[in-house]
C-alpha cells in the first residue's frame, strides 16, 4: 500500500496566520475572545479555549478594554466601529486575500460598478464582503442566482476567496450572457486555494481511494471534496483519524490525503499514522482481481469487428466494444473497417453502460484526449495564444438553442462560444463544420478538461487593421487630390496677367460684390465699387444674376492670398472723370436740385451727381426738412470731399452757413463796428444762403 498526501495540502498563509496571531494572545494572557469562530475547524477551536482565548457570537458579550479577535474570514466596516465605540482593542486576525476581496468590491462600488458577490451566501467572509461593497451588492451562489440580479449598465464581479474555480467560471459565463454590459472581473480566488484544488485533482486522478480532512463547515476543505469525487470513485470527507475504517479502502493500493486550509498538520499526521497500522493484508489480497470502471484506461486487442464497431480483448472477463463513432470523429465505419486489423493494438476508456452482448463500453477517441490534454499547455489567467482549429460539431444546450461550436484544438476538443465565432451574430453555423479557423486559445482549464478559444479579437484586430488601412489610403488620396488641386490651382493664378480681359459665369451675387469663375480651378472678385461708374455698387449688382457671362478686367492678383481682383467699370472711361476735374474741396458750387427722399436732397453739380444730406441742408434744424425744397432748386453749398475713383463728392449748405459765419465775425472784429453792424453783417450772409 502507497500513501501519498497532496503536494498543497493543510494551513493556508491566512489561516497560519490568524491561529498565531490567536496564539500569541493566549501565551500573552491577553483577556478577549474571538467574534465568530476563528476559522472553520472545530478542533483548533476547542484547542484556543483551553488555552483561554474563547469564542463569543456578539460584541455585546465583550467588556470596555478586552480584545476581541476579528476570524480570518473578516467583518464589516459597521463592526469595527462598534468595537471601537466599547472601547474594546481590535487583533484583525482578516485573511489578506480576505482583506483584498473587500477592497476590490468597496472599489468597484465607488467606481460605479454593481457588486456582484460570488460565493455560499451563508459564508461568513461572503458576508464581510457584501458589507463593503455597500447596500445594493448582490451574492450569487449559483446560476439560478443570476435571475434576482437587476440588469445595469456595468458589473463588478467579486469571488469568494475559497470558492470553486470552475463553478465561478461557468457562473461568470452565464452572468455575462444573462445580464449584458461592462464588466470588471476580479479573480479574486487566493493561490492556496487554487494550489489545493489543483493538488487535489491530480492526486484523486493518480489514487485509488482519496481522504480528505477537514472541517465539515469549512467551504475549502467541502469543495476539496466535490473536485475529488469528480476524479476519484473513493472519496471520504473526514474530520478526524478517529472517522476511518478499513472498509473504506478495501482493494485499493494507492491512498491518497489531502486537506482543506482550515486544517492542522497534526490532522493529517494523525490521518496517515492511523492507515499505515491498520491490517491491509486481506484489502491487498482482493485487488489482484482486475476491476473495470468507467474513467478507467485499459490496452487491449483488436479480436473483431462488425457493423456495432471494434471488440477488444483486454483481460477482463467481458470484452469490450468500440463504436465506430468512439473509434474516430473524422472517418466513416467503412473506412474504418477497412482500415482496422484484428490483431492492432489499442488504448481505450471505459464508459458508462454496456451493451445487450454486456461488453464492456469503451471510447478511443476519450482515451487519445486523455492522453492529449497531459501535453496541453497552461495558460496563465489573463493570457491567450493563437491556434488553428478545426470545427467539429454544433453544440446545442437543454434548450436547443446553439450556444457554440466543438473544435479540434492542440489534439483535444475545445470550445468556442457563439458570440466568439464571428463579430456579427450568425443565424446558421452548418457552413462551419469542417472549416479551418485561426483564433486564440483564452482559457485552459486542465481540472475541467476546458478548453476556450475566440476568433473575436483576431477579427477585431484585422477589421482594425482594414479601416486604418482604408483611412490610410482615403487620406493619401485627399492628400494627392490636395496637391494636384493645389498645383493647378498655383498654375491657373500665375496664368492670369494684370490688365488682361476675361469672360466668365457669375458664380456668386453677394452683398459685397460679384465672384466670377475664371477657370476650372479659380474665381475672381468684383467688389461692389467697380462695378459701375454711373451707379452705386448697390444698384449696380442688381443687374446680374447668377449664371450670367461677364467681362471683366484683371485690378491685380495675389497668388499667395489666392485672392483675384476683378472690375467692370474698368473696362471704359470714366466719363465723369472730366466734369469732376474742376471740382476741388472747399469750393463753392451751385447745385440743382433733382430730387428729395427721406436721407436728404438729390443734386447735380457740371454733372455729376450728389446728395446733401439732411443733416448738411442747414445749420438750423428746423430748415433741415428735405420737403422744404424741390426739383429745380438751386442751392449753394460748400465742397467738402471729392472721389474721383468712385465719381463722388461731398456738399453741405451747412459748412458754407458756418464758414460765412465766421468770415462775418472776423470782419467784425477787424472792423471795431458796433453790434448793430456785427447783425447786418450776420444778416447779409444769410441772406446769400436764402
Amino acid at each position: 500500500m502507497e500513501i501519498k498526501v497532496a503536494e498543497h495540502c493543510g494551513f493556508c498563509y491566512g489561516v497560519k496566520r490568524a491561529v498565531a496571531l490567536a496564539q500569541k494572545a493566549a501565551t500573552d494572557r491577553v483577556q478577549g475572545a474571538t467574534l465568530g469562530p476563528l476559522i472553520h475547524n472545530p478542533q483548533l477551536i476547542a484547542e484556543l479555549a483551553s488555552e483561554g482565548i474563547a469564542c463569543k457570537d456578539s460584541l455585546e458579550q465583550f467588556a470596555p478594554g478586552e480584545t476581541v479577535i476579528f476570524r480570518s474570514h473578516g467583518e464589516g466596516p459597521e463592526t469595527y466601529a462598534q468595537a471601537e465605540k466599547q472601547g474594546l482593542t481590535i487583533l484583525d486576525a482578516t485573511c489578506p486575500n480576505v482583506r483584498l476581496a473587500q477592497q476590490k468590491a468597496a472599489q468597484a462600488a465607488a467606481d460605479g460598478y454593481f457588486p456582484v458577490i460570488v460565493g455560499e451566501k451563508n459564508h461568513p467572509e461572503v458576508k464581510s464582503i457584501l458589507k463593503w461593497a455597500g447596500k445594493n451588492a448582490i451574492c450569487v451562489e449559483c446560476i439560478k442566482d443570476i435571475s434576482y440580479v437587476p440588469r445595469q449598465e456595468r458589473y463588478g464581479v467579486i469571488i469568494q476567496t475559497t470558492f470553486e474555480l470552475q463553478k465561478f467560471n461557468d457562473i461568470l459565463q452565464a452572468l455575462q450572457e444573462q445580464r449584458p454590459g461592462e464588466y470588471r472581473v476580479e479573480r479574486t480566488i487566493c493561490l492556496a486555494t487554487a494550489q489545493r484544488q489543483q493538488a487535489a485533482v491530480k492526486l484523486a486522478a493518480e489514487s485509488d481511494a482519496v481522504i480528505v480532512i477537514g472541517g465539515r463547515n469549512s467551504a475549502n476543505t467541502r469543495h476539496l471534496f466535490e473536485l475529488v469525487q469528480q476524479h476519484c470513485r473513493q472519496a471520504y470527507h473526514i474530520e478526524t483519524a478517529s472517522e476511518l475504517s478499513s472498509d473504506m479502502l478495501r482493494g485499493c493500493n494507492k491512498i491518497g490525503i489531502t486537506a482543506g486550509a482550515s486544517t492542522p498538520d497534526r490532522l493529517i499526521k494523525e490521518a496517515i499514522l492511523v492507515m499505515e497500522n491498520m491490517d491491509f493484508e486481506s484489502m491487498l489480497n482482493e485487488s489482484m482481481e482486475v476491476e473495470v470502471y468507467p474513467g478507467k484506461v485499459v490496452n487491449g486487442t483488436v479480436i473483431q469487428l462488425d457493423k456495432d464497431g471494434v471488440y477488444v480483448s483486454f483481460g477482463y472477463r467481458h470484452d469490450g466494444l468500440i463504436p465506430y463513432s468512439e473509434w474516430s470523429q473524422t472517418e466513416s465505419a467503412d473506412e474504418l473497417q477497412n482500415s482496422i486489423k484484428v490483431g492492432d493494438e489499442v488504448e481505450a476508456k471505459v464508459v458508462p453502460g454496456s451493451t445487450k452482448s454486456d461488453f464492456v463500453r469503451l471510447s478511443k477517441i476519450k482515451a487519445e484526449r486523455d492522453a492529449a490534454w497531459k501535453n496541453v499547455a497552461e495558460l496563465p489567467e489573463g493570457e491567450k495564444r493563437p491556434a488553428t482549429v478545426k470545427v467539429l460539431r454544433i453544440i446545442k444546450n437543454k434548450a436547443k438553442n446553439i450556444v457554440g461550436l466543438g473544435v479540434a484544438v492542440e489534439g483535444v476538443e475545445g470550445f468556442m462560444p457563439a458570440s466568439h465565432v464571428e463579430l456579427r451574430r450568425v443565424e446558421d453555423f452548418t457552413g462551419y463544420i469542417g472549416k479551418e479557423l485561426e483564433a486564440e486559445i483564452i482559457e485552459v482549464d486542465l481540472e475541467k478538461k476546458r478548453i476556450v478559444v475566440s476568433r473575436r479579437d483576431l477579427l477585431r484586430a484585422e477589421a482594425d487593421a482594414k479601416r486604418k488601412a482604408y483611412k490610410e489610403a482615403k487620406e493619401a488620396r485627399i492628400a494627392a487630390a490636395k496637391e494636384a488641386r493645389a498645383a493647378a490651382e498655383e498654375a491657373a493664378y500665375n496664368s492670369v496677367e494684370e490688365g488682361k480681359v476675361y469672360t466668365g459665369k457669375v458664380v456668386k451675387v453677394a452683398e459685397f460684390g460679384l465672384f466670377v469663375g475664371l477657370s476650372d480651378e479659380i474665381d475672381g472678385m468684383i467688389h461692389l465699387s467697380d462695378i459701375s461708374w454711373d451707379k452705386s455698387g448697390e444698384e449696380a449688382v442688381k443687374d446680374f444674376t447668377k449664371g450670367q457671362d461677364i467681362q471683366a478686367k484683371i485690378i491685380d492678383v495675389d497668388v499667395e492670398k489666392e485672392r483675384i481682383s476683378l472690375g467692370i467699370k474698368q473696362l471704359s472711361e470714366n466719363a465723369m472723370a472730366e466734369a469732376m476735374e474742376g471740382l476741388k474741396k472747399g469750393d463753392v458750387v451751385k447745385a440743382t436740385v433733382t430730387s428729395i427722399d427721406d436721407k436728404g436732397v438729390n443734386v447735380e453739380v457740371n454733372g455729376v451727381a450728389a446728395m446733401i444730406k439732411k443733416a448738411d441742408l442747414s445749420k438750423d434744424k428746423a430748415a433741415q426738412n428735405p420737403e422744404n425744397y424741390k426739383e429745380g432748386d438751386v442751392l449753394e453749398a460748400k465742397v467738402t470731399s471729392v472721389d474721383k475713383k468712385n465719381n463722388k463728392i461731398g456738399l453741405s449748405v451747412k459748412a458754407l452757413e458756418i464758414e460765412e459765419e465766421k468770415k462775418a465775425l472776423e470782419e467784425y472784429s477787424s472792423t471795431g463796428s458796433s453790434n448793430s453792424a456785427l447783425g447786418d453783417a450776420l444778416g447779409e450772409a444769410l441772406k446769400k444762403n436764402a
